[in-house]
């Protein structure tokens, strides 16, 4: 098996360095330092916000916007990158994240330094290409229940492959854009397909993938190809050589149907690069760039994993947002009109609202936000060629939509406030679970159990297993020191309640550090 990831990471390190690029940069999608835009991005006429990362080619008020942070010419720090050349081609920037938690809880007391260093780097030439690489070194010590995941499934929540509380993060492009309407990004990274904070279609949740990137934004139609290899790391001991390939091709149109309705159709197919001592590598017949493969795969008999969804979105009196997305994994009408709980009717929904100038306070958004998935979703079944299955929706030990898995109900809720720099943040996630106990017998949350192993045919109910309660509520407030570099100051408090009938515990965090808002990572699960 090839590594595809580090030849990837190479050949773009590469590229950035040497005279070759533009400035089509994707924006971090970062959830404190998106604060600065997502209102701009959400009330402009015929955007399409549920392609993220955004380019600055599109979001042209971005710079703009980073500008407008005046500092003086004695500030100890200053609106500017580290390094950067006099026509703004290129520049270097470091990735700090350097911090102090104290955990308490139940017989629970107990610091947790992080600590991750890395650099940013920059490179446009032209009008017409571009390139960007950002990594870092992580060794850090994590609060407890992210400490049980990184031990069990050797992986930090968004990170690489981790071990001994060391892990590596990266991302990358190259991206040649022609014209205003497409664009092509090869590229190591992470993609998000919504409106929501989380995406039952694909989230930024696990670990960065290679990629291969083409939109077309014509009219009011933007539409991505976006063509992935995923990888399955269990038994591998981290030797990159021993990751199972999965290979994937994902389409998403997203329509403006008017000014205040969007419509969005979204399908991904995965399959395995080899099964036995066959390499099937990259199936041309997915290939093909136009949306509705699920026809292909019939014809082929195939045994793939396909997923179809669709999204709509309303703006009401333009600063209020509706959106939504339904996820389909498999389902018979007649089975679920039935409602006996068949374990196929596998399918997911959500529903959110985003309000900015919420009780017309300026610079206040509010959100909220519902998702349901119910058991088996995103699951797929072991291959007569292997004993696990490598089809699932999962890369690198984690879903690849939501970071509950499947058969779980979730309430979100949340409020921001910006005033010049300072940046105030309070979120609560209240998620009721069914996990599963074992891991040769499925209730249908964890999706690296193949779902032949389901526990019933019928009688399945979202929220089955060990049922689960979980709350997380988070108080947090950051000040912008540096936009140019995504530099922030943080301190907060979160408290995790945990209650099974097994367990039942309730942690409280305080935070405090300084970080580089460079992706997004969910510890809220």
């Amino acid at each position: 098996m090839f590594s595809s990831k580090n030849y990837i990471l190479t050949c773009l390190l590469s590229l950035t360095l040497i005279n070759l690029s533009a400035q089509n940069f994707n924006i971090s999608n970062e959830r404190t330092f998106s604060n600065l835009f997502n209102k701009y991005a959400d009330t402009l006429e015929n955007f399409h916000t549920s392609i993220r990362p955004f380019s600055k080619k599109e979001l042209t008020s971005y710079d703009e916007i980073t500008n407008s942070y005046k500092t003086a010419k004695g500030d100890l720090i200053r609106n500017e990158h580290l390094i950067s050349s006099k026509n703004k081609t290129f520049s270097l920037d470091p990735i700090v994240n350097f911090g102090y938690t104290l955990e308490k809880g139940n017989n629970l007391s107990q610091n947790l330094i992080e600590t991750s260093f890395g650099f940013n780097i920059q490179k446009s030439f032209g009008e017409k290409w571009s390139s960007q690489i950002a990594v870092l070194a992580d060794n850090s010590k994590y609060p407890s229940h992210i400490n049980t995941n990184v031990l069990n499934k050797n992986i930090s929540p968004g990170y690489g492959y981790s071990t001994y509380n060391k892990s590596f993060f990266g991302q990358a492009n190259i991206t040649f854009t022609p014209d205003d309407n497409f664009a092509l990004q090869l590229g190591y990274g992470k993609n998000f397909i919504g409106d929501g904070y989380r995406s039952l279609f694909l989230s930024d949740n696990a670990n960065s993938y290679p990629y291969l990137k083409v939109t077309a934004n014509i009219w009011k139609i933007k539409y991505m190809a976006l063509y992935t290899n995923y990888q399955d790391i269990r038994n591998s001991n981290g030797n990159s050589s021993e990751y199972f390939q999965k290979l994937s091709t994902v389409h998403y149109l997203s329509l403006n149907a008017t000014k205040w309705w969007n419509i969005g159709l979204f399908e991904s197919i995965i399959w395995q690069s080899q099964e036995g001592n066959f390499y099937r590598g990259y199936d041309m017949n997915y290939f093909n760039p136009v949306i509705m493969l699920r026809p292909t795969e019939y014809a082929q008999g195939s045994s793939d994993n396909a997923l179809l969804g669709g999204s709509m979105k309303f703006k009401i009196k333009k600063k209020n947002i509706l959106y939504t997305q339904l996820i389909l994994d498999e389902f018979l009408l007649n089975e679920i009109k039935s409602g006996n709980g068949w374990w196929a009717n596998k399918y997911g929904y959500q529903f959110g609202l985003k309000s900015y100038g919420f009780m017309w306070v300026k610079n206040l958004t509010l959100q909220l936000e519902y998702n349901t998935v119910r058991p088996f979703t995103y699951t797929h079944s072991y291959t007569p060629t292997s004993i696990s299955t490598l089809q699932n929706y999962a890369h690198f030990n984690a879903p690849l939509a939501h970071p509950l898995g499947a058969n779980f109900n979730e309430a979100i809720a949340s409020l921001s406030y910006q005033k010049k720099r300072w940046i105030f943040e309070a979120m609560a996630t209240v998620a009721k679970v069914g996990f599963d106990t074992n891991s040769t017998t499925s209730v249908g949350q964890d999706l690296y159990i193949p779902n032949n192993s389901r526990a019933s045919e019928y009688g399945n109910t979202t929220t089955q297993g060990l049922t689960t309660d979980i709350i997380n509520s988070t108080l947090k407030v950051s000040y912008l020191l540096n936009p140019k570099s995504q530099l922030l100051i943080q301190a907060g408090v979160t408290n995790r309640s945990y209650k099974n009938s097994i367990e039942n515990t309730s942690n409280n965090l305080f935070f405090i550090g300084i970080k580089t808002a460079i992706a997004n990572r969910y510890f809220d699960f």
